[in-house]
């Protein structure tokens, strides 16, 4: 008889066993897609705060813009700064970030004069402003 209750003690621990490791596996599945839409997320965060920081650095540069883009890499890995000339005394500046598809642009309307840029409140977007689609084509 004591033999017996040793044996279901076994089986009593490997059935919890089981169980436990179907229940981590079904947490699993369940935890994957949320892993990798947090790492998506983290991805775009770090492309947006890239670009953000390449539209500071861009407006702090000493361009000479003109009717085309002009393009800079910043110090920071997978940024850079762009300026167009868009009107007379008026600039539109660009700051890339992030790296294959996870790029972002933020544009900035921006005054110049006598090779200063001076941003103009409220004017950045996440969207190009242009209606010509090749104007929103950066180098």
């Amino acid at each position: 008889m004591n033999k017996m209750n040793g044996f279901s003690s076994i089986g009593m621990v490997m059935l919890l066993l089981l169980c436990g490791g179907l229940m981590l596996g079904g947490l699993q599945l369940q935890l994957n897609p949320q892993r990798a839409a947090a790492v998506s997320e983290s991805a775009a965060i770090k492309a947006f705060v890239q670009a953000e920081a390449a539209l500071s650095w861009g407006i702090h540069q000493p361009w000479q813009p003109t009717a085309s883009w002009q393009c800079r890499l910043t110090d920071l890995a997978f940024s850079r700064a762009c300026v167009l000339m868009t009107a007379r005394n008026r600039v539109m500046l660009a700051g890339v970030g992030g790296e294959g598809q996870k790029t972002i642009t933020l544009w900035q309307a921006a005054a110049y004069e006598q090779g200063i840029i001076m941003p103009l409140p409220h004017r950045w977007s996440d969207f190009c402003p242009f209606k010509e689609a090749l104007r929103c084509k950066l180098p």
